[in-house]
């Protein structure tokens, strides 16, 4: 029998799926886990987007459709971006598909050479890496630093373009960190882009997911680069629809033509029923988005508390998405139970086996000495879960 691609068998598995399904596992088995790696809103998508759905379904709108996404859901996503981001698109220059991670791929796909670099700053989103390693790309990692919380700086993405260099992808507010660019670090970021000529992939499916006083800037905006940047964006995050699957991005009508390219090769269009509900989520009003958020910012607080009170743990103060990305390197090198910790890996296996609390290692995201948290979840879970964590740091510190 022939041999399976090389090019997939080298490919890293998403741990943050990796570990939500062994978590699972053992909830199924009757172990009491609380696990904090899934990055999904638990709160349920919106009534009126349930019933534009339910409409949907009894209408038989259940076929194929355009492309590129329904006409109404275009209209949708134009105004959207007018409103909430100052970007300027015709429908000809969006298109929707399975997901925001569809619409990076999609975007990596049509853009990139085989042998083009895509840099990519760390921490980073756990597929970034992989997906341009599939488009025959290569990534390249530019390490931030906690001071600068954990943000790519101009001064960096300078040194890291050369010829080779394709585009930066850039997500904020960013998944793990919930780092927030200002407007300010955008601008001088562009103008790097702009004197380079590489395009920007921005991920912002977290822009609804911010807490005062940042404010989510998208880079797109900014008129000297309007043409090199493909903003992605969806209704995940912002409106609880992450099994709806339906992302979108807009882009220059040469990025859109290569990317629908693409995706007529693919999975074709993005599914009838969640279409039609992503028009009621983006035209409805903003009171559901706004209760999840003030419930995030809650959360958020009493974590940063509580987890700046465990010794031997440093925590950046996330101004976005629904992650904290705490440093847990003074833990390391430590044995307990005769289980050696090495690394952050390490430590997420500890707890996981000895103190039942599934989070996910900063490796996955390039930043090691790191776990990465999701306050998704309710208060109640989250309260376990502090008292899980302080158990397991507190016999780490008492170890030698």
């Amino acid at each position: 029998m022939k041999t399976l691609s090389r090019k997939v068998q080298d490919l890293e598995e998403s741990q943050t799926l990796t570990l939500t399904e062994a978590a699972n596992r053992l909830k199924a088995s009757g172990v009491d886990i609380v696990s904090l790696t899934a990055g999904e809103p638990d709160f349920p998508t919106p009534a009126h987007v349930k019933i534009a759905a339910i409409q949907a379904i009894e209408e038989n709108f259940t076929h194929y459709t355009p492309l590129r996404g329904i006409p109404p859901l275009l209209k949708a996503i134009v105004a959207k971006f007018e409103r909430d981001n100052n970007l300027h698109f015709e429908p000809s220059q969006i298109l929707v598909s399975v997901g925001a991670k569809h619409s990076i791929f999609n975007a990596l796909q049509a853009v990139c050479n085989k042998g083009d670099e895509v840099v990519i700053p760390a921490p980073f989103w756990v597929s970034y890496p992989e997906m341009v390693k599939l488009v025959d790309a290569r990534p390249v990692i530019v390490q931030t630093l906690s001071a600068s919380n954990f943000k790519i700086t101009a001064r960096q993405l300078k040194k890291a373009v050369n010829e080779k260099t394709k585009a930066l992808l850039l997500n904020t507010p960013s998944n793990p960190t919930g780092a927030v660019y200002s407007q300010g670090e955008l601008e001088e970021l562009a103008d790097v882009v702009h004197d380079t000529g590489i395009f920007v992939i921005a991920d912002e499916i977290y822009e609804k997911v911010v807490y005062s006083p940042a404010r989510h800037f998208s880079i797109g905006s900014i008129r000297q680069i309007k043409d090199q940047v493909i903003t992605v964006n969806g209704v995940s995050k912002a409106y609880a629809m992450t099994g709806w699957r339906i992302g979108y991005l807009g882009a220059s009508n040469a990025v859109v033509e290569a990317a629908a390219k693409v995706q007529s090769q693919t999975t074709s269009n993005a599914t009838s029923i969640s279409q039609r509900a992503a028009v009621a989520a983006l035209s409805g009003h903003a009171n559901d988005v706004e209760g999840m958020v003030r419930e995030f910012e809650r959360r958020r607080d009493f974590l940063v508390a509580e987890f700046s009170k465990i010794p031997g743990i440093d925590v950046v103060n996330p101004q976005g998405s629904f992650h904290l990305f705490p440093s847990i390197k003074p833990l390391l090198g430590k044995k307990v139970k005769g289980m050696p910790i090495r690394n952050d890996a390490d430590f997420c296996h500890y707890l996981i086996e000895q103190e039942h609390l599934a989070l996910v290692p900063g490796s996955a995201f390039g930043i090691p000495d790191h776990v990465r948290l999701s306050y998704a979840t309710s208060m109640s879970e989250l309260e376990k879960g502090v008292e899980r964590f302080r158990s397991g740091c507190r016999k780490l510190n008492e170890s030698y």
